[in-house]
Formats: structure tokens, C-alpha cells, sequence
């Protein structure tokens, strides 16, 4: 294990640093858990007070303890991360190390970074968890050697195997678009931004890739990471997870974008993945009460006005500036009406090829700019970055990071996500640890995605004992697709699109 100050560990994540010098094996634990304990973060097991005693808070030490003790999903948890690899299993193909050579990152109270961190089985995990009390939870690959042994094996040994494909989209990319909140703060009109993000990425990972097995979890205050676990998806190098990358990144953010950069490559159509992301977020741009033109008012508020105006022609510009004129108090929505009709109006005089590519794509960009998903793509690209762990606690809200139901994602609001002080007082009012407000979350993960996922995961195992390991496959849009197959050939089937102001 090696304890890291914050500093330390962001240079870490920004590349593939020498790891410092550390005090080596269980001295090193020892001294860690000395730290924690001086800064008075690893208690004794603590019951809960059924008189009622405890504060209600969103966060603290002592919440914290009680939600370790008696709530966090220590077994699905397991179950998910083993991949059916048990230790105990006498099954053939099963890699009883499987679980040990994962890494996981515990940062404890005051920013110190435990990287390295590995566990023989559940109990061991779940021990010291309780022990050490982290404020946050890391989960980043699986190694070929246990990471705890990652400074006496060569450089060149020690290297990740695999980990799920995840994909991380933080509200703060927003920032120059929402005009309803700035900063940390999250409001429904905000979190409109994460439903499109999520039905556009469900549609891509399921019909363009044909990934199945894969979750959404609210990142405890203003994003949202997603986890893709099919075994292709795991198995994928850093190229590959570059390129699927790439293909799904559409927009990039920018004060002064107002268009994304659609090309049709010759093609007399949008690619169909275009096309269909457009038609989800269309929705959440231009019908939902919450969305970017009723909810965020884009057109009446900040440049972004002139900008979808500037590329336009001198008669386009003045229909709009007539119409605002005329019509002083037209809301944002008024106004894309009139910008759909210059849209009909060009589709119908189109002559030139030119003419009829740009009618195509005309406004269909603004929509994919102000509402299609901004990913963090260098949390995607590599196999060995970390990524926080569901169920854990968010320390600034007290919210428990909680899975997201795709089919239910319009209902979801982050504001009655439950905290750690909601989930005490309940079981303080008598309420079973299998009875709290948690139990519809850690419900939906187990019965959608935990349970279909070990099923595939046994046929794996099952079907590698016969055959051997063999290479994955996934089958998407453009056909079964090897994991060993050049980064070359997903770069060919990717969409083309870059930004412009």
C-alpha cells in the first residue's frame, strides 16, 4: 500500500509517474491506519443508536461508520467486481486471484490518498473498509500481480489486464450553457443535461456496439459515470478505448460554440448514429419543460443567439432580428420556431448538392452542441485510471453514489437521493438495514444488471474452460467486432465531427 498526499495523487492520474517509495507491506498498512486513526477516522464498530441520539446531519465521521457498519452492499459489490472469479470456487476457470489483483484507492479523512490497495476475498474487503474508514473509494483495473506487490515486480510485468470501459460526464462542462445554476450547484433544470445523457449513451453502447452489460450511477452531487462490464469491454486496450471514445464524443465546450460540425462524407444522410442521438436529444433541447430552450432560455439569455445567427445568411438575420423586434417578449422556444421555418425554407429552394448537404444539417447541429453528452474522455482512454465506486458517500452532499434506472431516468432527481443522515434516522426509527430508503437502489441493480450479468459471466467461464480464451466479440451496427482488431478499424467507423464557433 502507499499513502499519497492529494498533490501526489493528482500527479498520478496525469500520467504513469514512478510510484513514490513506500514503507512496504504491513508496516506500511500499520502506519496508514496510525494516521487515519490520529485524525479520528478508524473507530471501533459502532452500533446505532435506536434511542434516536444521533444528530441528523448529511455527513460526518460518525454517519459515515454507521452507513460502513450496517448499509454499504459489501456482497453485490463483490459479486460484481469478481466477475464470478471466487476464491473460494473449486470451478474450472476460475482465477482465484482474480479479485486480489484489482486495485482500489481509499482516501481517508484530510486528503490522504492509500493507492495499491488489494483484498483476498469479500471479508477482507468489507474488514477493512470498516477499519479505515474512507471518505472515498476508489476501483481502478485488474493487474497481472497484485498491486500491493507492484514495487517488487518489474516494470515491464506489472501491467493491467483489464477493467470495465467507464465513461465519466461532470456538470461543470455545462458551465457555459446553463444559465439556471454556476458551479457546484444542481437544480432539475441542470440535471436535464444528464437525462439526454443517458438515453444517448444507452443507444450507442446497445445498438452500435452491442454491449448489454452495463450501469449508470449518480456521482453523489453533479455528474454521472457509467460502467460498461461486458467482457469485450474489459478486454479493450487503451487504443481501443481511445477510439470508441472518440466515436462517441460529438461536441467539445467553448464560450462561443453554438454548432457542432456535422458531415455527411459524401453521404446524401446523417450516419444513423447521428441521426438517432439527434432525435433524443430534440427532446430534451426543444419539448421538456426543463430543457435547453424552456429551462435554460439559451435564446434569450448570453451570446448564443448571435452565434447560431452568425454563419447564417444577411436575409436569414434580419427574419430574426424582425421577429425579436416585433415580438419583444418571444421566449427562446418562439424563437427556434422561426428558425425552423428558415430551416423548411431551405430545404425546399436547396439546388446545389452543397446546398441540400447544408439543409440537412441545419440546426441539427445546434441541438447535438447545447444537449448531446460531454464526455471526459481521458477517464475512458485508459485501462489503469480510477474511477470512485458506487454506493460510496459523496463527503460534500452526504448523498450515497446510487444507480440510475434508464428507463425511469426522467424521474430521477438527485435532491431525493438518500444521505447517510436520511438512511440513520431511519434505522434509528426502527427501520431494518434491508428496509431503508437504499433498498429500491441496491433492488434495481441487483435484479437489472447484477443477476444478467452474472449469468453471462458463468457462460463465459463455462465456454473459456472448453474452448479456452478464446477473444471476446461484440456485435454492434457494424458487425461482430474481435477485441483484437486494429484500433485502425474503429477509427474507420467513426463519425467525423469537430467543433466551430
Amino acid at each position: 500500500m502507499t499513502v499519497e498526499t492529494a498533490e501526489m495523487q493528482k500527479r498520478k492520474l496525469d500520467g504513469d509517474a514512478e510510484a513514490p517509495e513506500e514503507a512496504g507491506g504491513e508496516a506500511a498498512e500499520v502506519s496508514s491506519a496510525k494516521r487515519a486513526a490520529a485524525a479520528g477516522t478508524v473507530p471501533v464498530p459502532m452500533q446505532v443508536d435506536l434511542g434516536g441520539a444521533m444528530r441528523s446531519e448529511d455527513f460526518s465521521p460518525e454517519l459515515l461508520r454507521v452507513y460502513y457498519d450496517r448499509l454499504f452492499p459489501y456482497q453485490q459489490m463483490f459479486r460484481w467486481l469478481s466477475y464470478r472469479h471466487d476464491p473460494k470456487s473449486t470451478s474450472p476457470g476460475v482465477q482465484k486471484d482474480f479479485f486480489l489483483r484489482r486495485e482500489f484507492t481509499f482516501v481517508l479523512q484530510g486528503d490522504i490518498f492509500c493507492r495499491y490497495l488489494c483484498f483476498r476475498d469479500a471479508e477482507e474487503w468489507k474488514n477493512q473498509i470498516r477499519a479505515r474508514q474512507p471518505i472515498r473509494m476508489e476501483i481502478g483495473a485488474v493487474f497481472t500481480h497484485p498491486p500491493k506487490n507492484h514495487n517488487t515486480v518489474i516494470k515491464e510485468a506489472y501491467k493491467p489486464l483489464e477493467r470495465e470501459l467507464v465513461f465519466d460526464i461532470d456538470m461543470d462542462d455545462y458551465d457555459e450553457i446553463r444559465t439556471c445554476c454556476t458551479g457546484a450547484k444542481l437544480c432539475e433544470k441542470c440535471w436535464t443535461f444528464m437525462k439526454a445523457a443517458v438515453k444517448t449513451l444507452r443507444r450507442a453502447l446497445t445498438e452500435d456496439f452491442g454491449f448489454k452489460q452495463f450501469f449508470f450511477v449518480y456521482s453523489g452531487r453533479r455528474g454521472m459515470h457509467c460502467w460498461v462490464c461486458d467482457k469485450a469491454a474489459r478486454m479493450l486496450s487503451n487504443e481501443h478505448r481511445a477510439a470508441v471514445a472518440d466515436y462517441l464524443t460529438l461536441v467539445a465546450g467553448g464560450v462561443n460554440k453554438a454548432r457542432a460540425e456535422l458531415r455527411l462524407q459524401g453521404c446524401e444522410e446523417l450516419h444513423p448514429s447521428i441521426a438517432a442521438a439527434h432525435r433524443i436529444c430534440e427532446h430534451y433541447f426543444k419539448d421538456d419543460a426543463n430543457g435547453v430552450l424552456q429551462g435554460q432560455d439559451i435564446l434569450r439569455k448570453g451570446p448564443h443567439l448571435a452565434n447560431i445567427l452568425d454563419p447564417m445568411t444577411k436575409t436569414e438575420q434580419d427574419t430574426i432580428s424582425k421577429f425579436i423586434k416585433d415580438y419583444p417578449n418571444a421566449t427562446s422556444r418562439d424563437i427556434w420556431i422561426q428558425l425552423e421555418r428558415l430551416r423548411d425554407e431551405r430545404e425546399r429552394t436547396a439546388q446545389t448538392f452543397k446546398q441540400k448537404v447544408d439543409a440537412k444539417t441545419f440546426l441539427k447541429d445546434v441541438v447535438i452542441q447545447f444537449t448531446y453528452p460531454r464526455l471526459d474522455v481521458n477517464v475512458s482512454k485508459q485501462m489503469n485510471h480510477l474511477l470512485k465506486a458506487p454506493f460510496v458517500v459523496h463527503p460534500k452532499t452526504g448523498r450515497v453514489c446510487v444507480p440510475i434506472d434508464p428507463a425511469k431516468v426522467d424521474e430521477f432527481d438527485p435532491a431525493k437521493v438518500p444521505t447517510i443522515g436520511r438512511l440513520v434516522d431511519e434505522l434509528n426509527a426502527g427501520a431494518d438495514a434491508r428496509s431503508t430508503s437504499l433498498r429500491a437502489y441496491t433492488h434495481f441493480w441487483e435484479e437489472n444488471f447484477l443477476q444478467p450479468l452474472e449469468k453471462e459471466a458463468a457462460e463465459d467461464l463455462s465456454r473459456d474452460s472448453l474452448d479456452g480464451d478464446a477473444p471476446s466479440t461484440t456485435a454492434g451496427v457494424f458487425g461482430p467486432v474481435p477485441c483484437t482488431v486494429s484500433p485502425d478499424w474503429w477509427r474507420s467507423q467513426q463519425i467525423q465531427v469537430s467543433q466551430v464557433a
